[in-house]
């Protein structure tokens, strides 16, 4: 099937034709035989074969696959500005949860009492000034953060 000699070995010969036939039968170029090769190739399975479960990252991708991923990875990093951290640390020494001053700074202090407001509030306890936290501080967003949650959400 694979048009090389059949020595019962799996060599280099023997993966590359395998490389070579997996992906043209819907399946990813790995050059293993695999179990969801195996079935492709219509060889019988052993009984412990057929106990494996076929992994799902047997097979190729498709566009499909692909484009979502691509959607995936294009999403926006927030990051909150330095008035808004400022505004943060004044609103968590006003409620008793950060004692330093309003740097700016997201400082592991900061970090700190971001996590104990967040889980006073019901957020969960990144310790990031994220847009869910600064809504729930009533912190107003900026326009860019605003264009990037709509540009995330859709």
């Amino acid at each position: 099937m694979l048009k090389v000699e059949e020595t019962g070995k799996l060599n280099d010969e023997t993966r590359a034709a395998i490389k070579k036939y997996q992906p043209e039968n819907g399946l990813k170029a790995t050059g293993t035989l695999n179990r969801a090769t195996l079935e492709k190739m219509n060889i019988e399975l052993t009984d412990r074969q057929k106990e494996m479960p076929v992994s799902p990252n047997s097979f190729a991708r498709t566009e499909t696959d692909k484009s979502a991923d691509s959607a995936k990875s294009k999403r926006t990093i927030f990051r909150a500005s330095k008035e808004q951290i400022m505004e943060a640390q004044k609103m968590l020494t006003t409620n008793k949860f950060y004692a330093g001053e309003a740097t700016g700074k997201l400082d592991d202090a900061t970090r700190d009492s971001l996590k104990k407001y967040q889980t006073a509030n019901g957020l969960n306890a990144t310790g990031t000034l994220n847009q869910v936290t600064l809504e729930k501080m009533g912190i107003a967003l900026t326009d860019k953060q605003k264009e990037n949650s709509m540009k995330d959400s859709q």
